[in-house]
């Protein structure tokens, strides 16, 4: 995707007066322009290969073929737009992230969180788009750690977290800790669908995730399935968070 012309976005949506609160935020930045809309999915289905858009604005519960179903057929296409999905109801959010959502917004959409999410989608580039699309179809089983040692590789099912730590990042695993030389914001863009960032040092396996929680103390953590461990959540993060996982 080429950061350095306007973005064209997509949007499908069974609700008329959705789809137009959409249109007007889009407006207010030059930097995107709406390309075309669809009020259901067997028509998004079929307008987005003709107007090859760079994002989709995705609402997920529609009559017929739903959301989840058209991501699933754009994934497909020989150049996938990135996905942002937008729906009303949160309990799908991890569904949606197997489809490769580069972002996942409640409604009502707030302006400040769609251009959150148009920004981040509008980083990738197609190349990464396709490899988001080829680990959908074949899922990441492991990591290869960068240590002084050379390298060693990790089961990534292995993996709770991962910590960046001055110049190292540490890799925190079922078998102990790892440390590697790659940085967050790689990682962040490796396994888009895998992880999500907790903290600014933090990157956590959803895979592991149990429940959000607060200590004593009232500060958000996340606990894992089948570890003791614990991380601590920045307040900046928790709302997207919560917008990821179901049933805390």
């Amino acid at each position: 995707m080429n950061t350095n012309k306007v973005i064209s976005v997509f949007i499908v949506d069974d609700e008329s007066l959705a789809r137009e609160r959409l249109k007007r935020l889009i407006q207010t930045n030059t930097q995107y322009q709406v390309c075309g809309e669809a009020e259901n999915g067997e028509l998004a289905l079929l307008r987005i290969p003709e107007s090859q858009p760079d994002i989709v604005l995705l609402d997920i519960r529609m009559p017929g073929v739903d959301g989840l179903e058209v991501a699933q057929g754009i994934s497909e296409l020989m150049h996938p737009p990135a996905i942002i999905f937008c729906t009303a109801y949160d309990e799908y959010a991890i569904k949606a992230f197997t489809y490769n959502a580069i972002g996942y917004l409640l409604k009502p959409v707030r302006q400040e969180d769609l251009f959150k999410a148009l920004g981040q989608a509008k980083q990738l580039s197609q190349l990464q788009i396709k490899q988001l699309n080829e680990k959908n179809k074949e899922s990441v089983t492991k990591f290869v750690a960068h240590s002084w040692q050379g390298h060693e590789v990790i089961s990534f099912d292995d993996i709770y977290y991962f910590k960046a730590d001055q110049k190292y990042l540490t890799v925190v695993h079922r078998d102990g800790e790892t440390l590697s030389d790659q940085t967050l914001k790689e990682l962040e863009e490796q396994y888009a669908t895998e992880l999500i960032r907790v903290h600014r040092n933090t990157l956590v396996n959803l895979a592991h995730v149990s429940v959000l929680c607060k200590d004593s103390e009232g500060h958000h953590q996340l606990r894992f399935k089948s570890t003791d461990h614990t991380v601590s959540i920045s307040r900046r993060h928790v709302s997207e968070i919560k917008a990821r996982l179901t049933h805390l």
